[in-house]
């Protein structure tokens, strides 16, 4: 797979024509200034071409990015899913299609090259093994997560070592828990509902579910004030006493949305899955979280993190909002025995793991009817070196 993906690159990087110095400099642009925020202008003037160039061969600049994908993309992918490491990928492209992949769902000149690439190698894979699809759409979910969230939460190397041990899954994996042929553990789950029950004021309320619904359909770029007001049914002069424009909407909506799903999580972790290994629970949880009732705050939370990646300020705010809710996970966590540096470690691996399931399940990949206790199982295993109580 790394071979195959070398060779494309070379491909790629050795087209010196007018429409390969295009394709270079659209991804390039991509990881400086965000999908969001490329123009044609720009490209032309980092690709030194004619302005005939992007139209006549490209159409315009998401035709750009996914006559870039059709080149790189499938290849890329593979490695993605497969590959123990993934070195290969230069740093200058890594961005670039990571934010493609995420975009494409809300793009359909994007969707047209980037959806099949995703049906071609999911069903390539070789499943010999029985842990192969979790292998692989985990190797994808956290590859994906921790570039969406290095400009976040630069912590997100110490997750390292996790996505090595997921890379490292025994194909007997199932077999080793005793877990083949037993069904996935089953919780009767309260209704989580919304993020934003909890917001006492009518008004605020649906102006910040009108905010999820136009970003997570359309993207954070292309919201406006007076977009999530019609979408919302009120007046921009109802929403002005609370709002002064779409950032502090977005500030506010964010914040409290991620603050409500963290104590969501960390009720059903510590109520509902009490009793189980504390790895088996983290599965659990996980599952939970893949639910229809979530489907926009996920969407929602990913543009946030593609539009970070290229806006500090952006980036500042979802920190705050992030690891302000550490202190109080912490401390309620300890209950379950583990020590504070696994914790911790869980923790940041919750927050981060959040976009990259998100954006793997957007993708149509069976995450939310895999058992992801023999995962979680093996990595517990792994960072502690201890035995999962329970475990066959």
């Amino acid at each position: 797979m790394v071979q195959e993906f070398r060779e494309a690159l070379n491909a790629f990087e050795a087209d010196h024509s007018p429409q390969g110095r295009v394709l270079r400099a659209g991804l390039g642009l991509i990881e400086t200034m965000g999908i969001d925020k490329v123009t044609v202008a720009a490209i032309l003037g980092e690709a030194k071409v004619a302005r005939g160039t992007v139209y006549a061969h490209f159409g315009d600049v998401f035709g750009v990015f996914a006559t870039a994908w059709s080149v790189l993309g499938q290849s890329w992918l593979r490695l993605m899913m497969t590959e123990p490491e993934d070195s290969a990928i230069p740093s200058a492209y890594r961005s670039a299609l990571v934010q493609i992949l995420c975009a494409a769902r809300r793009a359909p000149v994007l969707d047209e090259v980037v959806q099949p690439d995703v049906d071609q190698v999911w069903a390539a894979l070789v499943r010999a093994e029985p842990a192969a699809e979790l292998r692989a759409a985990w190797l994808l979910s956290m590859r994906l997560a921790q570039q969406l969230s290095i400009t976040i939460l630069p912590e997100t190397s110490k997750l390292d070592p996790v996505i090595a041990g997921i890379a490292a899954l025994p194909g007997d994996v199932i077999y080793r828990y005793g877990l083949e042929g037993v069904a996935p553990l089953s919780f009767e789950m309260p209704e989580v509902g919304s993020p934003f029950d909890a917001e006492p004021d009518p008004i605020t309320r649906r102006l910040m579910v009108a905010a999820v619904d136009v970003v997570a359909s359309s993207g954070l770029a292309s919201a406006s004030m007076l977009r999530v007001c019609r979408s919302a049914r009120l007046t921009p002069g109802a929403a002005a006493p609370r709002f002064s424009d779409l950032r502090t909407l977005h500030d506010y909506a964010f914040s409290g949305a991620l603050s409500d799903v963290v104590r969501q999580n960390r009720s059903l972790y510590l109520g509902v899955t009490a009793g189980t290994s504390l790895p088996d629970g983290a599965a659990a949880v996980t599952l939970s979280s893949i639910t229809a009732e979530r489907f926009k705050w996920r969407r929602y939370r990913q543009e946030f993190h593609i539009a970070a990646m290229t806006d500090p300020a952006l980036a500042a705010m979802m920190r705050q909002a992030i690891t302000s809710t550490d202190p109080e996970s912490l401390e309620a966590l300890r209950a379950s025995g583990a020590s504070d540096s696994l914790l911790e470690l869980m923790i940041l691996f919750v927050h981060v793991a959040a976009s990259g399931t998100a954006a793997v399940d957007a993708l149509g990949l069976p995450v939310g009817t895999l058992d992801h206790r023999p995962v979680f199982r093996w990595l517990y295993e792994n960072l502690t070196g201890t035995a999962v109580v329970g475990a066959d």
